[in-house]
């Protein structure tokens, strides 16, 4: 609880420049990108007519977003930026998910050091009351390893990561757009949105270029602000009642909801939003 929102900071010189980066966020992030090279090349191994479990889940992921994104930008914008939706939804998902892992853990650690000690096992209690309490695990306990996970970090805790996606998001919308209307096409929305330049309005042109620069930098800050406040505050709550109940009382339901149910949920809407961030540009 003393350590709670602490970042540990390390630093590098390069071109005689010092740059800090968080080490956990770094390697995390390497771990996820990792997991998904390890899961789609096993998962496009053995293709089969009547798929697999894997190939089960990557094909329900696959027809779900297809359906959405072929719907909102069309067939052929669809097809062709679909690959990179699913890569987005699938990292985000993971990134928010692989955080839970050392706290499921501890929990069925307590879970069975508690049945332990109910059928007579030599474990020793520390302290008074139900959260005051802690039982020692045995040094030869063979689940001892459960307490040992060390911690992990979501990725997309860090804001610093969640910014870079939406930034991603923000130069591949606004590449889309170029692409589509062309540079003056592009300039012209800047100028003639949202008030019309007709008659007198035209004086109004200033405006309309000060909103629309602030709409944009305004959707980067949101796409990933919003991703950033729901993982980091989920994490924080599991921790704080994690720590207060000393994992006695902390159901599944809570991991679930905040780490994997919520972590879905926002996958979810940050992919969607940067469909909707297309289809504007369209």
């Amino acid at each position: 609880m003393d350590t709670l929102g602490e970042v540990t900071l390390s630093t590098i010189t390069l071109f005689g420049r010092e740059i800090s980066f968080n080490p956990t966020t770094f390697i995390m992030t390497w771990l996820v990108m990792g997991i998904i090279l390890i899961g789609a090349y096993f998962g496009a191994k053995n293709l089969k007519r009547k798929p697999g479990k894997l190939q089960s889940i990557f094909e329900i992921i696959h027809e779900f977003l297809e359906e959405i994104t072929i719907g909102t930008l069309g067939e052929k914008d669809g097809r062709k930026y679909l690959p990179f939706i699913i890569t987005l939804f699938i990292f985000i998902l993971l990134a928010n998910w692989i955080g839970v892992l050392p706290n499921i853990f501890q929990f069925l650690g307590t879970l069975i050091l508690g049945l332990h000690k109910l059928i007579g096992g030599n474990i020793d209690v520390v302290g008074e009351g139900l959260t005051a309490s802690k039982m020692i695990v045995p040094d030869t306990a063979w689940y001892r390893f459960l307490f040992n996970v060390p911690l992990i970090e979501e990725p997309t805790r860090s804001v610093n990561t969640d910014l870079a996606l939406a930034i991603f998001v923000f130069i591949l919308c606004l590449a889309y757009g170029l692409k589509n209307r062309g540079v003056y096409g592009f300039l012209k929305s800047l100028v003639v949105e949202p008030f019309p330049m007709e008659g007198f309005m035209i004086i109004l042109f200033p405006a309309n270029i000060f909103l629309n620069l602030i709409g944009l930098v305004a959707n980067v800050v949101s796409h990933s602000f919003r991703l950033f406040g729901n993982i980091f505050g989920g994490g924080m709550i599991i921790v704080i009642v994690s720590s207060l109940l000393k994992f006695f009382l902390v159901p599944v339901a809570l991991f679930a909801f905040f780490g994997l149910f919520a972590g879905l949920v926002q996958a979810f809407v940050f992919t969607m939003l940067a469909v909707s961030y297309l289809q504007q540009n369209q």
